[in-house]
């Protein structure tokens, strides 16, 4: 594989967070990881991607997030969300 990897205690020590952040990343999918038997590796590119906002129309917590910022502040956003509910339970 290009680029090689990353150890978490590497990782935390380049972004200047503890390890225990850099575990916690891995385990909620925001920063990919991958295990060698009990041995956790970041690979080299998936830093790249670390703290870029979702983008893509299958995520549904950063697509309710742009409704309610579309939104004004006095409009109720809870029959939009409502609706966003059952299309996702659609799928």
């Amino acid at each position: 594989m290009e680029g090689g990897f990353y150890t978490p205690r590497e990782v935390a020590r380049i972004l200047k967070v503890s390890e225990r952040t850099v575990r916690r990343w891995v385990r909620t999918g925001e920063l990919k990881g991958l295990r060698f038997g009990r041995q956790l590796r970041i690979p080299v590119g998936a830093l790249a991607g670390l703290g870029q906002p979702a983008t893509t129309d299958d995520d549904w917590l950063a697509r309710c997030r742009e409704v309610r910022m579309a939104m004004p502040p006095s409009d109720d956003s809870v029959e939009l969300l409502r609706q966003m509910r059952r299309e996702r339970a659609e799928k």
